[in-house]
């Protein structure tokens, strides 16, 4: 249990300092944090599966705001939170079949799912986008002008998502695979 929890505390470490690059305007939207909270949910037990992701969260958030010179507190944090909370549920309902397969197909479920709820979220909230079926369509597809479209957003988080889901099932997979073992043999020893 000891070496999982510090396997993965040094993945969150460095998916972190990843988060905070891709602030910073290098791979926008590339980030590990939705990936965090479904293989926390997926393959960690106990209250580590859910202070792992919600530290990741909430040591990082603050600075990305600054770095993206968004208010440390705002209503995008909603939107946000509403997504990880999504994202949670589909780690939550994963866990009782946690394959590397699994995990990554749900990586791209989450990015989805993510997206579609942020981006909805927005649309309802942000006086941006106009409360018609045009300004749905700019929040999910074409977004804001003067900015980029959203459309790259899905696509950041989904390959983001994937590669980070990857890197977490190649870290704590073969720690499950090992202690299922260890609890499998001394039930046959019993």
């Amino acid at each position: 249990m000891r070496t999982t929890w510090l396997a993965s505390a040094s993945v969150l470490v460095l998916l972190v300092a990843f988060r905070l690059i891709s602030a910073a305007g290098f791979l926008p939207n590339f980030s590990p944090l939705p990936a965090i909270f479904l293989c926390s949910l997926i393959f960690l037990k106990g209250r580590t599966a859910w202070i792992l992701p919600l530290l990741a969260w909430l040591v990082s958030d603050p600075f990305v705001s600054l770095i993206q010179k968004s208010p440390v507190l705002g209503y995008h944090h909603l939107a946000i939170f509403t997504g990880l909370a999504t994202v949670a549920g589909i780690g939550v309902f994963l866990r009782r079949r946690p394959t590397p397969l699994v995990a990554l197909g749900g990586s791209l479920a989450a990015s989805l799912l993510f997206y579609a709820v942020s981006n909805t979220f927005s649309f309802a909230t942000d006086p941006i986008y106009s409360k018609t079926l045009e300004g749905f369509v700019q929040a999910q597809w074409t977004g804001p002008v003067g900015f980029g479209p959203t459309w790259l957003f899905l696509r950041n988080l989904a390959l983001g998502n994937f590669l980070f889901t990857g890197l977490f099932v190649a870290v704590l997979y073969p720690f499950q695979l090992r202690n299922r073992s260890m609890v499998q043999g001394s039930v046959q020893h019993s």
